[in-house]
């Protein structure tokens, strides 16, 4: 085949995808979307997806970023895109439903348009908050995500937009290595610290560590903790031949969560219960607070939370998403004063928080606010008042009382959001804590179970803390157990090395023994 007659082809080719570019222009209608808020009228980040009148066929919103990126299979999220402040694209001329919300304060908006015949075409849609938290000092906050798989302009465009587009005040990457694979991984490409470069979204950014062990790649090992606010990584990032390739099991967590507390850091435990350092380092103090389904929904409060506050131990509620913002989650603490990485870390280490992926919360008792205590001098009824909110019927509204459920109220529809509220007196005779969830099996937009769950308000009563028996005995067992696995799969170089890991159980067994509000 002669070097012209290639050329010929290749001319033809590009005239013929010129041709099919122009005709399917054509066909297409240019469109402006909008979205703005319904109060103000001004134009603030969302998300929207499209689809045909009949609602069968979902319709690509080209030039948009799709709110999916770096996701897949059944995580995709395939047609949703993200709205900065406005965007063109070229959509079918024909009839076409679109739908938009930002973040969890807003209702869906649902809108039709028909592009029948039409080049051009402007469309705003108004979003109608039903929610006041953001005004009341609560900002949310993402603890713990990593991007792979992108380039620098790609992760760059993700960390500005989709961010901003879910309504974050606060986002946490982290450095994360795992051997070989880890050149894939693009937030280890940032520096560490304040990601100014961003912070112009109204989105804070930082960027962290996550320290961890594993036995193997993927096994379950001492566990996986963030290291947020911290000036420098903490070494060995990742510990052990399970997950480094190299070196030994002679290095615990706690070490590395003690190095990032003398650089003014927080430790935030991962995953739920995975992992077998989590206990000690509760029990002694060395955890602030603790991230439940920041990777899916498996886990339980009862696991991750109830045996601790039971016991007189208290862990703040926390979340985030791991590997991309796959869902909506995000964990909200009432700052005290100007929003800041250091503000809005305090508010959640002093246990202002709730988390969620879909309903907002309020809670008070006694007029008291989550986070607070409330000291009584002895038994009595204390007044309390709750509240859910949410754009997805979330079915029920619980109260809980030492892990118990106490009062459950059921949602009502308002408008296109559904809200609950509870307000009643409940008889204290013994210390301990209360707390509201939601209990559902519903989905977001997303395709998410919807979780929420508040942190605690404790409640003690004679100066004495709660403290029950079984459940101490139930985190001494786990101790025990954890000490023994260690010590059976963990390679240590020297007995020197072997000693420093299992005294880190050893001592918070001694630690939860040790003096103490009585048991109950």
């Amino acid at each position: 085949m002669s070097r012209h007659f290639i050329l010929f082809l290749l001319l033809l080719a590009s005239l013929g995808a010129l041709y099919h570019r122009s005709t399917s222009q054509e066909k297409d209608c240019r469109l402006k979307i909008t979205l703005v808020d319904s109060q103000t009228k001004k134009s603030i980040p969302g998300v929207i997806r499209c689809f045909t009148q009949s609602g069968n066929q979902a319709v690509p919103v080209g030039g948009a970023l799709a709110r999916g990126q770096g996701l897949e299979g059944k995580d995709a999220l395939p047609d949703w895109y993200v709205i900065t402040e406005s965007a063109e694209t070229l959509l079918p001329r024909q009839p076409l439903k679109l739908e938009a919300f930002a973040g969890l304060e807003t209702e869906l908006a649902s809108v039709s348009i028909d592009l029948s015949g039409r080049d051009q075409e402007s469309l705003t849609i108004p979003l109608r908050s039903f929610s006041q938290v953001s005004r009341q000092g609560w900002y949310g906050g993402n603890t713990h995500l990593h991007l792979s798989n992108l380039n620098k302009d790609q992760a760059d465009r993700y960390l500005r937009e989709i961010p901003r587009a879910d309504h974050l005040d606060v986002l946490f990457i982290s450095y994360l290595e795992r051997a070989v694979v880890d050149k894939d991984y693009i937030t280890n490409r940032y520096p560490l610290g304040d990601l100014k470069q961003f912070w112009s979204t109204g989105v804070l950014v930082n960027n962290g560590e996550e320290h961890r062990h594993n036995f193997g790649d993927q096994g379950e090992g001492f566990g996986h903790v963030m290291l947020l606010n911290i000036r420098n990584l903490v070494q060995p990032v990742s510990i052990g031949p399970g997950i480094s390739h190299q070196g030994t099991d002679g290095t615990a967590l706690q070490s590395g969560i003690d190095a990032a507390h003398r650089q003014g850091g927080v430790a935030i435990w991962c995953h739920n219960n995975w992992g077998m350092e989590d206990v000690p380092n509760f029990v002694s103090r060395k955890l602030e607070a603790q991230n439940i389904f920041d990777g899916g929904t498996h886990g339980s409060y009862e696991d991750s939370f109830y045996h601790y506050l039971n016991a007189g131990i208290r862990v703040p509620f926390s979340t985030g998403t791991d590997w991309f913002m796959y869902d909506l989650a995000r964990v909200y603490t009432k700052v005290v004063g100007d929003l800041g990485i250091k503000s809005w870390l305090d508010a959640l280490v002093a246990g202002r928080s709730f988390i969620s992926n879909g309903p907002l919360f309020e809670l008070t008792v006694g007029g008291q606010e989550v986070g607070d205590t409330v000291n009584l001098k002895s038994g009595r009824e204390v007044q309390v008042k709750g509240k859910a909110i949410g754009r997805v019927n979330f079915e029920k509204l619980q109260l809980i009382k030492n892990g118990k459920v106490i009062a459950e109220v059921d949602p009502r529809s308002s408008k296109d959001h559904f809200e609950a509220r509870l307000d009643r007196g409940v008889e204290i005779d013994e210390p301990g804590w209360l707390a509201l969830r939601i209990s559902t099996k519903a989905n977001n937009e997303f395709g998410r179970q919807l979780f929420g769950h508040t942190s605690p308000i404790y409640i003690t009563v004679d100066g004495k803390s709660i403290r029950i028996k079984d459940e101490v005995e139930y985190l001494m067992k786990q101790m025990e157990d954890a000490r023994q696995t260690v010590a059976t799969k963990s390679l240590f170089a020297t007995k020197e090395e072997r000693e420093r890991v299992l005294s880190i159980y050893t001592r918070g067994m001694e630690t939860l023994r040790g003096p103490g509000a009585s048991l109950r």
